[in-house]
């Protein structure tokens, strides 16, 4: 026998297929002029629950191009896309949500060194500390930083003061009382 072409893909399927190999459409019901076979045969039957979508009634054009990309949700850190939806080139930054504050990196060093001033470091991390909070404090009140979050630096700033005394009150106690021994 011939094999019969497949109406919506135009495949070729072997004679007597119910369905299409290529996509899964139905094939139309072909008439046999060879005899009856022996009923010993088992027709296959496609499951119940097995059915073929329509052809999609306005399939897109060959060179279409593919559908843009979907919206963009604000990312952390205070980013949105810009209009559009398109995201922006690699190494641009997408334009600043209004209302969203971060903390800087510098904030982010200066609070770490504060902390490492209070446990062991003393001056030796504090007065960078100092620095940096005091970096991101002046670029938020030039208005070259207005996304970060300005209570933060005054934070990290105020930490880095308080472990810088407290670390020079405790040297000035120590090296007190280590003098104080030999007389």
């Amino acid at each position: 026998m011939n094999d019969v072409r497949c109406p919506q893909c135009g495949g070729t399927c072997p004679p007597n297929s119910a369905f299409c190999g290529s996509c899964g459409a139905p094939l139309p019901a072909q008439q046999s002029n060879a005899p009856a076979e022996s009923s010993s045969k088992l027709e296959v039957q496609p499951p119940a629950e097995f059915h073929a979508s329509p052809p999609d009634p306005n399939p897109p054009p060959p060179n279409a191009f593919p559908p843009p990309p979907p919206a963009y949700a604000p990312l952390p850190g205070g980013y949105a896309p810009p209009p559009g939806g398109t995201p922006p080139p690699p190494g641009a930054f997408p334009p600043l949500v209004p209302g969203i504050k971060v903390v800087g990196d510098n904030t982010k060093w200066a609070i770490g060194l504060g902390i490492a001033g209070f446990l062991c470091c003393g001056p030796f991390s504090t007065v960078p500390g100092i620095f940096l909070a005091k970096k991101d404090m002046d670029e938020i009140a030039a208005g070259r930083a207005p996304n970060r979050d300005e209570g933060w630096a005054k934070g990290a700033f105020y930490l880095n003061i308080i472990a810088l005394c407290l670390s020079v009150i405790g040297m000035c106690l120590f090296w007190g009382f280590a003098g104080m021994r030999h007389f």
